[in-house]
């Protein structure tokens, strides 16, 4: 089971009514002690109960600060502690039992009645320690604090800027070769982008058939179909193809290729 934070606030709900309850049992013990102090002819019997019930409480604070932070000798505060505890409780017994009317009460009653506000102070001030933050997490709340103070405020969410319309797309690996370089301005800074090139223009079916039957003279040959699509404006291998398959449905290229032979 994790085990819960103990924080300021949380000393602060529960450890105020606990305070008032401490300061009620001090207030009789005080009282009690001094009366004591008096009755044994102690000087200053008003400081006795300083030296008992606050030294008592003393000697808890140092022996848990010396557990937290390491310190060695925290065995002698223990001591001073239960020496302290047993004289304030001892002592409040007796004076009750001393004090009260034995035809009301016992003596057994009187020292237990007697002895609760020292007891009541002892475990008050035992639980209101218990409530305090040690240094981890004294660390940890101190951490806290200061990411809160410091995390900076998210910035408002801006819509993408628009292109320039001048921007033009880099050219892919393929179009490259058939590209020429072109100046862009750009808020970076002048840079050199690629722009493809012109597709050539479309031709008529009789220049392209002329150009065709020119081809087989000169090489011979027949172009391939990609030659003769190139030829119609760019167009695919297999347009060419069926060009050539028209001309020879149309008796031109026969014609062509029979010209050709009888010229060699």
């Amino acid at each position: 089971m994790k085990k819960p934070v103990r924080t300021w606030a949380t000393l602060l709900t529960l450890g105020l009514p606990l305070l008032i309850v401490g300061l009620a049992a001090m207030m009789i013990t005080f009282a009690t002690l001094i009366d004591v102090a008096r009755v044994n002819g102690l000087p200053f019997p008003e400081v006795f109960p300083v030296v008992v019930d606050v030294g008592m409480i003393a000697s808890m604070i140092v022996a848990a600060q010396f557990r937290l932070k390491g310190i060695d000798g925290r065995w002698l505060a223990y001591l001073a502690f239960i020496v302290l505890s047993l004289v304030s409780v001892l002592a409040n017994a007796n004076h009750a039992q001393q004090t009260a009317d034995m035809a009301l009460t016992t003596p057994w009653a009187a020292s237990l009645i007697g002895a609760v506000p020292s007891a009541t102070l002892l475990v008050i001030t035992h639980l209101v320690m218990k409530l305090i933050p040690d240094e981890k997490e004294r660390q940890k709340l101190s951490t806290i604090r200061e990411k809160q103070h410091l995390a900076p405020a998210r910035p408002p969410v801006q819509a993408k800027a628009a292109e320039p319309a001048s921007k033009q797309p880099l050219p892919t690996l393929e179009s490259a070769a058939d590209s020429t370089e072109v100046k862009a301005e750009t808020p970076g800074g002048e840079i050199t982008v690629l722009r493809p090139l012109p597709l050539a223009e479309e031709k008529t079916d009789e220049e392209v058939e002329t150009l065709v039957l020119e081809f087989i003279e000169t090489n011979g040959t027949r172009p391939t179909g990609k030659v003769v699509g190139e030829w119609l404006g760019g167009k695919s291998a297999k347009t060419g193809q069926r060009f050539m398959q028209k001309m020879e449905q149309n008796n031109v290229l026969n014609e062509g290729i029979h010209l050709v032979g009888s010229r060699a």
